[in-house]
């Protein structure tokens, strides 16, 4: 991001919250085999990718 605006509008994506139903829904729109592009390994894919991730619980 190089201008504030952009900084901002990242900032507030922050605020949304995806079910698992909104998950599944994305993921079952764009299965991630058809994605466009080459994939340089399972396990960089598997470290970036946020279906792959263990976010834990606030407390």
């Amino acid at each position: 991001t190089s201008k504030i605006k952009n900084l901002h509008s990242n900032i507030g994506a922050l605020k949304v919250k995806l079910t698992k139903e909104d998950l599944k829904e994305i993921t079952d729109a764009v299965p991630i085999n058809e994605v466009a592009g080459s994939r340089s390994s399972n396990e960089a894919f598997h470290r970036i990718t946020w279906e792959f991730v263990n976010t834990p619980l606030p407390k």
